[in-house]
Formats: C-alpha cells, structure tokens, sequence
C-alpha cells in the first residue's frame, strides 16, 4: 500500500508531461499483471483522475490570466491619472524619497512617486482665478438681485441676512447647486479663523465629526498640500463619507486678503474602500478680507461650495441638507475660534508661512525693483 501511495504522489507532483506519460505507461503495464478486471477499473480511476487535473489547470490559467489583465487595466489606470513618466524619472523619486524618508512604508513611498504634481497641484493661476471670481460678492450691492458672473453663471440668492449671504447656481448635467456665502464676524481676528482651517491637528480637537483627518504629501514648488478627510454623515444612519483633495492657502499682506483653495484629487495611498463612500466631486474656496488688520478683530469674507454626497434620495432633500448644514458648520468654526482666542493656546501660524513660490515671486519682484 506504501507503494502505492508513492506512486500517485510522484505523479500528480510531476510538472513534466513526459515523465506524467511514462508513468502512465508503467501503471498499465503493472495494472495488466492484476488481471482485466483490475486493469479497467485502474485505467478508469486514472482517466477520471487526469479529466479533473486538466480542469483546475485550465481554471488556474483561467484566474492567472484574469490577474494579468487586472494588473495592466491599473497600470493603464495609473498613466492616465498621473502622467506617462518614464521608468528614470519615477526610480529617481522613489531614491528620493527613500533617502529623505528611511523609516517610511515603501507603499506609501511608491505612491507618492506615482503621483504627478505637475497636473494636480493649485497652480498660482487657479489661486488668481478665483479671486477674481469671488471678489464680486464682497459687493452688497448684489445681494437683492440674481447676479450674473463673468462666465454667464446665474446666482439665485436664496438667503439674506446682515451678516450672512447665501447665493446658489444650478451646475449644468445635473440637479445639484453650487454655493456662494458672504459672510461676517466682527468678534475674531481674521488670522485665527484662517488658521484654525488649515491647523489638521487642531480640527481634530473641535471638530466632532471627524473620523479620521492627515496630511498625506506636499509639493515642495508651490506648497500644495494632499489632504485625507473621513467624516460622519450629519444623518447618522447612512455610510459615511470621505474626501481626497489638494489644497493650497496665500497671504496676500499688499492687497490685504487671504485664500484658501480646495479641489478633490485621485492619490495611490488612498483608494476608495467599502467603510467609506468616496466624494470625488468636490471643491472649496475663500477669501478673507480684514476690516483693518490680520491680527485685529473683524472681517468679511466670501466662500464657494459644491460636492456631490452621492446620496441616492431626491436631489431637492440633498439641496436642502446642503443649504442647512453650511451655515450649522460655519457657525461651528466661528464658534471654535472664539474658544482658540481665548484660551491663548498656540496654533500653528500659517499666516507667516511663505511657501517657495509665494517667496520666490516677491525675491523676483524686489530684484526688478
């Protein structure tokens, strides 16, 4: 029976079609002594035996051919979303990043060098863009009438109070709105309501939705910054959601106003999971203009809103939890900055934090002067 036994190992273990035949033939010859009955059921059992063997080896062929053809749609996927970079420069990333980073998980390494800042940072040209969209609704003047912007976007004001604006605008292909808000506090500085937004570990401590908030890469030309944002759904009852976007932030002491800017971004690290639902549509911006000072109490400032919750009830319930739940978070934020002020505690100041390109425009600016 031992024989026996080594005989069937030996031969579903061969790889090698010759040696599988040559056996076979030795089977036959041993099963032939036994007598026909013995020799026909032999041949049968092993017939039977080699039909299910050519089965799991076309279903494995099936699977691996499956995996290779997965792994080439997310390389494929991969050039598309963050450029076609040939194989030097992103093995001379990745040896950057290795030396600047030892301790640091390879998988977050080769996910930093696969990402393309040259398509997906704030460029200073979308940071000029939009304050020049935005500074029209420092007007009061346009609060009593739909306002028409310069690409033809028509703002219905749907919200009208002293301090507070809200304007909104239908984004076209859809049933969703836009929004604008003019709003005003005179009982905070404008450089602890600036940087009570952009301090991530700071939110932390105020903000009660929050699941999980980091920090995730930063583009050293222009200080734009990749941020991870998981939050409760105000609900309660349905998936939560989380945010991947590029941000950048400008003091602009000269024109006495600063910017924050935010737009949904695609990155390695962070790919869509099932605890999450991802909102891939999603874009914030402000300006900030002190009545007087950064540093002193009072400003106006103006914001722009739009994502898509992907929530699948009547946009008319999505518009509505949008109009009621900006002003409950805004609300929310003056409130913690009110606290930061004082209790004295130190935040990070981002305000005197020139970032490369900031620095070496106002460098290029002096040397012509």
């Amino acid at each position: 029976m031992s024989n026996f036994k080594m005989f069937f190992h030996r031969f579903f273990q061969s790889s090698c079609r010759q040696s599988q035949e040559k056996m076979f033939a030795k089977w036959n010859t041993l099963s032939s002594l036994a007598g026909g009955a013995w020799k026909s059921q032999c041949m049968k059992f092993m017939q039977d035996q080699m039909t299910m063997l050519k089965a799991v080896g076309l279903q494995c062929n099936m699977i691996a051919a499956h995996r290779v053809k997965r792994t080439l749609q997310i390389v494929q996927l991969y050039r598309n979303l963050y450029g076609k970079k040939s194989p030097a420069q992103f093995l001379e990333k990745l040896s950057s990043l290795v030396k600047a980073n030892p301790q640091e998980k390879m998988l977050f390494l080769l996910g930093a060098a696969f990402f393309d800042w040259k398509g997906n940072r704030v460029s200073e040209t979308d940071m000029t863009r939009i304050e020049e969209d935005l500074r029209p609704f420092f007007d009061h003047k346009i609060a009593d009438t739909p306002f028409h912007d310069k690409s033809g976007d028509v703002w219905e004001l749907v919200f009208n109070k002293e301090s507070f604006k809200l304007w909104r605008c239908p984004v076209p292909g859809t049933s969703l709105y836009k929004y604008r808000i003019h709003g005003s506090y005179k009982d905070i500085p404008a450089t602890a309501f600036f940087n009570i937004q952009l301090d991530l570990d700071y939110r932390k401590q105020w903000d009660r939705h929050i699941v999980q908030l980091e920090k995730v890469a930063e583009d050293q030309e222009t200080g734009s910054e990749i941020v991870y944002w998981a939050t409760h759904f105000p609900l309660g009852i349905l998936y939560d959601r989380d945010y991947l976007y590029v941000r950048r932030y400008k003091v602009d002491p000269e024109q006495n106003y600063m910017m924050l800017m935010a737009k949904s971004v695609q990155h390695p690290q962070f790919p869509e999971t099932k605890q999450f639902v991802r909102v891939a549509e999603y874009s914030s911006q402000m300006v900030i203009r002190p009545h007087s000072k950064f540093e002193e109490n009072g400003f106006d400032y103006v914001m722009s809103y739009y994502d898509n919750p992907h929530l699948y009830v009547p946009t008319y319930i999505i518009n509505k939890l949008t109009q009621s739940s900006m002003p409950a978070f805004l609300e929310e934020l003056h409130v913690a900055t009110k606290n930061l002020v004082k209790s004295h505690v130190k935040i990070q100041d981002f305000q005197h934090q020139q970032v490369p390109s900031q620095q070496s425009t106002r460098e290029q600016i002096r040397n012509t002067c």
